[in-house]
């Protein structure tokens, strides 16, 4: 697909500079498309479609399991990337004592979920980053003893890529299980759950998948699935779920965690947002992702402007931050002209996605200059 083509999907464009993706990002327009299709179906016929929507629904789980590298059953759609972190705090068989490690500062979804296990005697270790980096020496000796490792895949807040697959391996290596958000990766970065080694991956799909708000997927390991408790069940949680049985048999794999009725017009959404990644290709995402980073990592420089953020190919991600001595004017001026950033810790992020190009660049330096009076 041509970026012509691409950009189609996005009108934003034509209002707006959207580099803004690490938060909330625009739907394509396939994907509002399939959404009002669904509420279309149900205004004309009711629940008539009922079972072509949950073929939506199978084949958007499909899309997911390949966006993982893993298989359909292995998938559950969620809430968002807090509800499925809290499937696996409230899953895990804790005793009183045991520990578990979170990276942190981080955001805050990282380690919420297990502070809210202090009544039951769990204990938090902080694992430490340094500007977004995390500090391996320490990692080494703070993970032995711990029952689970849970870390973000791209910090926030610098968009330094965690080192995922070698902190995988030091959990195998200490016996600990490890949970991933995956929010601020997924969808800009390849990803492939067996190469990292984790045993419970969340993210929600509102940011870089470009899927609506309110909805996330949740993925467990094979080897993972009797470490982890069933704490909410509800009739679709059930083998025989669509012939409404009133057996108690849990299905196999992280379709148990699916409690109740879903949101199947936001899920077909996030079918047809997958459907754009696959014809465009998990590698050339990634790639035009850096290609409008890199046109905006140089531009900074030209201008003086210091920009923290990593762009070698082992620690960069989608996200760019950089200083400026009024961020906050900067940000508020920004935000006025209709070019989306976020401010973080004092920094302008930036967080193009793989629509974006030299166009929208070249607008959001005319901004730029236009506040600095150059």
């Amino acid at each position: 697909m041509d970026q012509a083509r691409l950009r189609e999907e996005f009108p934003v464009v034509a209002e707006a500079v959207y580099f803004n993706h690490a938060a909330v990002s625009p739907l394509p327009g396939r994907a509002c498309a399939a959404g009002q299709a669904v509420y279309e179906d149900r205004w004309r016929r009711g629940s008539a479609d009922y079972f072509r929507w949950q073929a939506a629904v199978a084949a958007a789980r499909e899309g997911a399991a390949r966006l993982l590298r893993t298989t359909p059953d292995r998938v559950a759609f969620t809430g968002n990337t807090s509800h499925g972190l809290s499937l696996v705090a409230g899953g895990l068989d804790w005793k009183p004592g045991d520990k578990v490690a979170v990276t942190w500062p981080d955001f805050p979804t990282v380690r919420f979920p297990f502070d809210n296990l202090a009544d039951h005697g769990v204990g938090v270790v902080e694992l430490p980053k340094h500007d977004g980096r995390l500090d391996m020496d320490a990692v080494r000796k703070l993970i032995p003893g711990c029952k689970l490792v849970v870390a973000a895949t791209v910090d926030w807040t610098t968009g330094v890529r965690l080192p995922a697959a070698e902190l995988g391996a030091l959990c195998r290596e200490a016996g600990a299980l490890y949970c991933l958000d995956a929010i601020q990766s997924l969808g800009a970065l390849p990803t492939d759950v067996a190469e990292l080694g984790v045993d419970f991956l969340a993210a929600g799909c509102h940011k870089w998948q470009l899927g609506p708000m309110g909805l996330g997927i949740f993925y467990v390991a094979p080897g993972a699935d009797a470490a982890l408790g069933t704490v909410m069940a509800g009739w679709r949680s059930m083998r025989d779920a669509e012939e409404l049985g009133m057996t108690f048999r849990l299905k196999a794999g992280a379709g148990r965690f699916e409690a109740g009725t879903q949101d199947i017009a936001g899920i077909a959404a996030y079918g047809a947002s997958l459907a754009l990644f696959e014809e465009l290709g998990r590698e050339e995402v990634a790639r035009r992702i850096f290609a409008i980073a890199d046109i905006l990592a140089a531009g900074l420089a030209e201008r003086g402007l210091c920009v923290p953020s990593p762009l070698t190919p082992g620690e960069r991600s989608g996200i760019l931050v950089f200083e400026h001595p009024d961020a906050p004017g900067l940000y508020k001026a920004l935000m006025g002209a209709n070019v989306a950033v976020s401010l973080r810790n004092g920094r302008i992020r930036l967080s193009p996605h793989c629509y974006n190009d030299a166009t929208d660049a070249a607008r959001f330096f005319a901004h730029l200059d236009a506040f600095d009076g150059r």
